[in-house]
């Protein structure tokens, strides 16, 4: 079986533990590498370590061994002067750590092994300052000098300098820490024993190879925890701060594995939060495992940094001794008047992996700012799936209070999200909301590819995998927005991105930008019409007494198709979301929708498509059972006024039972549909407008060259009750309108019982539209204005020289051959009256049968001349006129002659000579 190093190591030393003997005493024993050497003495249960070489405030240690057993102590007696104590071990054994070290006043402890340090479950420490623990083969000073564990052939030169390094140099030995000790019955801020603990405001920090925090916990109250993770020929930087040390990892090359496992917790908390760095390789969180960073009263949040070359995972739950589960997480929280505007929660990888319940949050409970949220993943990021019993997702989130603390008036801090692709799976969240009075945080992600699919398994209402910013229930801060940057953006399988507004919060706007393609495309197992789908929404839900948040989406391509749904909602008192959707091309196939909708006394907001290329509305789909047409629709559904639908295209096709819609299904009025497009098909497809009991439900289509309506096609804007239907204009000066004939192509604007609309079209030429009434099913193509007990509407069609009560057909461009135009019973000799076509005036006839007159020659209008003084004087040159032309006169007949030659006469003698034979043309 294939183990990977991580396991590997994580085993090796799991057994290295379980197989040690049991220590009964301590195993403190001193080398003699010092010049003056550490003293202990042998066997000691409670072992004082005295001696040492003292240079300046630094205090050295060398020992052979360093093991202290449960219960035992190892007690550091250093003076008060002494800043550092440095420790090593230069034998060939691991540290077995199961007891308390402990040193005098405010000293550092500095604890070096290269063979590996392992702390039990009773380890725990008692010393005034920091505490270092590093399986590092030397401690680096500035002055050049070293403190090597490993090189001991020689007494060392000591220095009176900080240490500014750890040096691993073929070294690299694990650091495995298990405490779970509560000295003097402390726990941490969670209620959890401190474990490894330090003093407020110092540092504790485990730098080695592999690191594995096995159900061991560590503390340092608004102080500094540090891991890191470093493999062998590299140098860890050191620098001292006022929360005792900092580490720098600049120059690392190649890094360790980090696991923190079986509910292990890392704690930073206080009146003033510190700082939590961990930085390696691959860094797993496990099991409930957290890092925690609270901060109380009127203190500052410190930062939470994680690094890794490779992944970052946190995965799964802890459970809770009675019942239910707790994330595995990092967490960094705001309290009371603490702020976090000065901090951050960041995560650094290659790839970021929550699962099964593992959860990133920046939380506000008080006053202050919660820390912003910085997630950059290179390669790229996974949130899958929720705790066992779907009671939490797994998530990147941040809030601001709570359904239990709703007074809450601190900001939320921002998310931001760099990556290479995002995927968000199975009930996966990635949030920004408020439960209170302080504004939620926004969210910015940007990602090359983001994929967002399915719902949380279980769940009796569909939990949705998404992206989420939004005020919750009872809250009256405003949510954030949310803007995405992307190439590529799925939402499949009932997931979703939206904003959300709830009782006094504002709607954030959302805002998608993705230079190549958005595909919506499906819905969860047990979704229904109003639950469950694929879709994009900006939304102001039930009782919200503010605005919705705005949509706007910009893309080569976007696809809706299969029962998903861009909606702009309103179900609350105030305006509803205006949907703008920018495009190259719009697809809207098999029941997807585009929308905007009131539900209640707030209007609708507008829907405004721009797209360059085409806009395609097709098919329709079915969702529990229920028939979905496509759509782009806005709607009234209460007594809230609709939004306008505007649509800008050069093409605009609706087939196959696919709708473009304006209506008001309740008291509301309805809005106005404006499509301005070149070319309209219409191939069993519908444009509508319809209001039960307000104005509006006009439609107006612009700019047309070609409006095409086949298939039982529908333009109507019609009205129920007592509404007057509603307006419909053609504007096609230059264009055509052609409905193939008997099937059923209508354009009306009918009423119930109020007054019929009017019906305005201008256009060129119309092919097979007829005013009449139009009634169903009569497979006649119609125009109608009718109201069935109201007054009838008008119909004004202007096309030059075209009657619409007449009906159109097209006549054909060309003529029959003329020669077959004679009839053959028109013999020469009659003397009968001839039939004649002439044409006069000053034009000319039309090019073709479909143009009206229109002659190229400008007319100009008679004048009258002056009257000339006939007394006036003038000289007069009299020259004779020319004589006039002869008279052409048309030819009325023939004469042939002897000689059988043909000659057209102008008119006909009525002798017969002999020789001559004269014919006149006579037809019977």
């Amino acid at each position: 079986m294939y183990l990977s190093p991580l396991k590997f190591w994580l085993i090796s030393g799991i057994l290295s533990t379980l197989l040690t003997p049991h220590l009964v005493v301590a195993q403190i024993v001193p080398d003699d590498k010092l010049p003056n050497n550490s003293v202990v003495l042998p066997n000691c249960t409670t072992c004082e370590i005295n001696g040492g070489t003292t240079v300046g405030n630094n205090l050295f240690h060398s020992f052979e061994s360093f093991s202290i057993p449960t219960d035992g102590v190892a007690h550091f007696n250093n003076t008060s002067n002494t800043i550092n104590i440095i420790s090593r071990i230069t034998g060939n054994s691991i540290s077995k750590i199961d007891g308390l070290i402990s040193a005098n006043n405010q000293a550092n402890l500095f604890l070096i092994n290269p063979n590996g340090i392992i702390f039990g479950a009773n380890a725990s420490l008692d010393i005034g300052g920091s505490f270092i623990a590093s399986t590092a083969s030397s401690i680096n000073f500035d002055d050049g000098i070293n403190f090597s564990a490993l090189d001991t052939t020689t007494k060392p030169l000591l220095t009176i300098n900080t240490p500014i390094g750890l040096q691993f140099t073929n070294s690299d030995s694990s650091i495995i820490n298990q405490s779970q000790a509560s000295l003097n019955g402390a726990v941490n801020f969670v209620g959890l024993p401190v474990g490894l603990q330090v003093q407020p405001g110092n540092t504790l920090a485990l730098i080695g190879g592999n690191l594995l925090i096995d159900g061991g916990n560590l503390t340092a109250e608004a102080g500094r925890i540090e891991l890191g993770s470093v493999a062998t020929n590299n140098l860890v930087n050191l620098t001292t701060t006022n929360q005792g040390w900092t580490f720098n990892y600049e120059n690392i090359q190649e890094y360790q594995d980090i696991q923190i496992t079986n509910g292990s917790s890392i704690d930073t908390s206080g009146e003033q939060s510190g700082d939590i760095q961990i930085q390696g390789r691959r860094i797993v969180l496990d099991n409930g495992s957290q890092l925690i960073s609270l901060v109380f009263q009127d203190g500052e949040a410190g930062n939470l940094k994680v690094t890794a070359s490779e992944s970052v995972e946190l995965l799964g739950v802890g459970a809770f001794p009675d019942e239910g589960f707790y994330p595995t997480g990092i967490f960094a929280q705001v309290y009371e008047q603490a702020t976090g505007e000065r901090a951050s929660l960041t995560v650094t990888t290659k790839r970021l992996v929550l699962r099964d319940g593992g959860t990133i949050s920046t939380n506000t409970f008080g006053l202050g700012r919660g820390l912003d949220l910085n997630i950059k993943a290179t390669e790229s990021i996974e949130i899958l799936g929720t705790a066992p019993d779907g009671s939490f997702p797994s998530t990147l989130s941040a809030q601001v209070g709570s359904p239990l603390d709703q007074d809450v008036t601190g900001e939320g801090g921002k998310i931001t999200i760099d990556t290479g692709r995002l995927i968000v799976q199975n009930g996966a969240q990635i949030s920004a909301s408020t439960f209170a009075r302080g504004r939620a945080g926004d969210i910015n992600v940007s990602a090359t590819e983001i994929e967002i699919a399915g719902t949380a398994p279980n769940q009796t209402i569909p939990t949705p995998s998404g992206l989420f910013a939004q005020v919750e229930e009872g809250a009256i801060g405003d949510a954030g927005n949310l803007v995405i940057s992307t190439r590529y953006l799925k939402l499949l399988d009932g997931a979703q991105i939206s904003t959300l507004a709830r009782t006094g919060g504002k709607g954030g706007n959302l805002i998608i930008n993705a230079s190549d393609l958005i595909n919506l495309d499906g819905f969860a197992p047990d979704a229904t019409v109003n639950l469950g789908r694929s879709g994009i929404f900006v939304s102001a839900e039930p009782g919200a007494t503010r605005d919705a948040g705005e949509l706007q989406i910009a893309t080569q391509k976007l696809i809706v198709e299969n029962g998903a749904e861009i909606s702009a909602n309103n179900f609350g008192s105030a305006t509803g979301g205006t949907a703008i959707l920018n495009v190259q091309q719009l697809i809207v196939s098999n029941g997807g929708e585009v929308r905007a909708r009131s539900f209640a006394g707030g209007s609708g907001g507008e829907l405004i498509i721009n797209a360059n290329e085409f806009v395609e509305i097709t098919g329709s789909g079915s969702i529990d059972s229920q028939t979905l047409p496509s759509a782009l629709s806005t709607s009234s559904e209460a007594t809230g006024k609709a939004g306008n639908l505007f649509i800008n295209t050069p093409t605009l096709n609706i087939r196959n039972g696919g709708e473009v819609t304006v209506s008001a299904i309740g008291t509301g009025e309805a809005g106005n549909l404006t499509a301005r497009a070149n070319t309209i098909r219409l191939n069993q497809g519908k444009l509508t407008a319809e209001t039960n009991a307000g104005a509006g439900a006009n439609i107006r289509l612009e700019d047309l060259k070609l409006l095409v309506l086949q298939n039982q096609s529908l333009i109507s804007a019609q009205a129920f009750n007592n509404a007057n239907g509603g307006n419909i204009d053609i504007d096609a000066p230059d264009g055509f309108i052609v409905a193939t004939a008997n099937q059923n192509n209508d354009i009306v604007a009918n009423a119930f019982q109020g007054q019929g609309g009017n019906i305005n079209i201008d256009a060129r030429s119309i092919f097979n539209l007829e005013q009449r009434l139009s009634t169903p099913p009569n497979n006649t193509n119609d125009i109608d204005a009718s109201s069935q007990f109201g007054l009838t509407g008008t119909v004004t069609v202007n096309t030059p020289d075209v009657d619409p009560s007449r009906g159109l057909v097209q006549l054909p461009d060309n003529l029959t051959d003329a020669s077959q135009q004679i009839v053959s019973s028109c013999n020469p000799g009659s003397s009968a009256r001839r039939s004649s076509f002439t044409v006069t005036g000053r034009g000319g006839i039309a090019r073709s049968p479909i143009e009206p007159f229109q002659g190229e020659v400008s007319t100009a209008r008679w004048i009258t001349l002056d009257a000339i003084n006939t007394d006036q004087n003038s000289n007069v040159i009299n020259e004779s006129l020319p004589s006039p032309p002869p008279k052409i006169v048309e030819a009325q007949g023939w004469i042939i002659d002897k000689n059988g030659n043909v000659s057209l006469v102008a008119e006909v003698p009525n002798i017969n000579p002999r020789g001559l034979s004269v014919s006149s043309g006579s037809c019977f």
